[in-house]
């Protein structure tokens, strides 16, 4: 997968500014496949979202169906796609629970962002494969 600097910049800042709970965000852009022949999806926008999990949100997220709802309608006006979402982990590292396995969509990449000490100390992100499971993918940064 791959996104701006500045967008990746905007997760790290959305993460912070969040602490205790968990941030959580979608990403928009388009799916493309690579010289590899899978599939790779390039961010070109994201939506930071509210965490609106009802209880422990310092180990959880939920995003809105309503606000997914205006997320997916703004990027198909600017021509994009939901292609995943990102969220940060508080004292924990940047791997999937449960929770994340469930909530990630086929085809759609998650970004994670661990926190430790009110500091990024981690991120990954994970591809959910359309056959199921997940595998970690690499995240290019670019200019």
């Amino acid at each position: 997968m791959q996104l701006p600097r500045r967008q990746f910049e905007i997760i790290q800042e959305h993460a912070l500014r969040d602490v205790p709970y968990e941030c959580c965000g979608l990403l928009a852009g388009r799916r493309q496949p690579n010289h590899k022949g899978e599939y790779e999806n390039l961010v070109y926008e994201i939506a930071p979202c509210a965490n609106v999990l009802y209880n422990g949100r310092e180990h959880g997220f939920e995003i809105s169906y309503s606000e997914y709802i205006d997320v997916e309608r703004e990027a198909k006006g600017l021509g994009l796609e939901i292609v995943g979402s990102y969220h940060s982990h508080i004292g924990s590292p940047a791997v999937p629970s449960n929770n994340d396995v469930n909530f990630a969509r086929p085809g759609h990449s998650m970004i994670i962002l661990s926190v430790q000490n009110m500091q990024p100390s981690a991120v990954t992100s994970w591809y959910r494969r359309e056959e199921g499971g997940f595998h970690q993918e690499a995240i290019r940064v670019i200019e």
